[in-house]
């Protein structure tokens, strides 16, 4: 699920909040950093349990279109549709994903409003104008149609987007990262529900743990000396000019490079540039870029970059 570029951009929020901090504690922040994986992993847990909910609301909207004197079969029939769609079925009655709920005791409240109006969203999308076409469905057709539910909901509802902001402080920052984890655990379910398609709470590995915690504390270690080794090559600009996530993108750059022989020179200056891109103004790519490529030619004049196994990939 945690892919290292997700691990830097953690590392990355951790830094920018340590150098904010008036009286930084190291270990407090990194206590924090780590524990901010486990909050991606609640929002992972709660939006796969977000058809189950919608199941509800649209279970009690079928109770009250069936229950009417003259029901209305064209509404009904694509009600009908997505209540026995096979995996939100087997979502709902998945014991992890209601045991993992019950105990971070993670809820769904006030969603009425929400669900009314991504159903209505639902009804006009070519995907499901097609699904609800044919009364039977295979396994695979529910499967897909499941991934297209949120779709609607995360990119394209502006409702979902505020409802999920008010509850996740993370969702900005992760959402990318969890809705392609969810996804993949989407396409690895099976009718049977036999295989660990849902992922286990213990996604962070040993060696992801180590490569967050020596990024953290190596980089406020050194940073006298790659504040200078920036500073050198932007003899133009003070420093305390530059803006501060720009700065950051860059000891981290330089960190990984002179401190973690197995990772690329090369891997180390793009994974920040795409970075830059999320995180920085439209300029700091190619700012970042020209520093960075400076700055390494010198280093490895000075024999200061020692790579070992798949860090001498150029």
């Amino acid at each position: 699920m945690f892919n290292r570029r997700f691990l830097r951009i953690k590392v990355l929020q951790a830094l920018y909040a340590y150098h904010s901090d008036e009286n930084p504690n190291r270990t407090l922040h990194e206590k924090a950093m780590l524990k901010s994986i486990d909050r991606a992993y609640e929002l992972y847990i709660f939006l796969f349990s977000l058809p189950s909910e919608f199941r509800f609301y649209i279970s009690k909207e079928l109770d009250n279109q069936t229950s009417k004197y003259f029901p209305d079969e064209n509404i009904i029939a694509p009600l009908r549709l997505l209540h026995n769609n096979k995996c939100i079925t087997l979502l709902e009655k998945s014991d992890m994903i209601n045991n993992i709920m019950k105990d971070k005791k993670l809820l769904w409240t006030g969603t009425t409003d929400l669900f009314k109006n991504s159903w209505s969203d639902l009804q006009q999308n070519i995907f499901f104008i097609e699904y609800f076409q044919k009364s039977e469905h295979s396994f695979n057709e529910d499967r897909k149609i499941l991934a297209e539910i949120y779709q609607i909901f995360i990119a394209e509802s502006e409702l979902f987007e505020q409802y999920m902001e008010e509850r996740f402080i993370n969702w900005d920052d992760d959402q990318v990262l969890v809705t392609n984890a969810l996804l993949k655990s989407i396409s690895l379910m099976k009718e049977d529900g036999s295989g660990d398609y849902i992922i286990s709470e213990s996604t962070l590995t040993q060696d992801d743990e180590t490569f967050m915690v020596e990024l953290f504390r190596k980089t406020i270690e050194q940073d006298e000396e790659l504040t200078k080794l920036i500073g050198d090559k932007t003899q133009n600009w003070e420093t305390d000019r530059i803006a501060v996530v720009d700065l950051l993108l860059m000891k981290m750059s330089l960190c990984e490079i002179l401190s973690f022989p197995y990772i690329p020179v090369k891997v180390s200056i793009n994974e920040y540039l795409e970075l830059a891109k999320l995180y920085s103004t439209p300029n700091s790519h190619s700012f970042i870029n020209g520093v960075l490529d400076k700055v390494q030619i010198d280093l490895k004049k000075q024999h200061r970059i020692n790579k070992q196994g798949r860090g001498l990939v150029e």
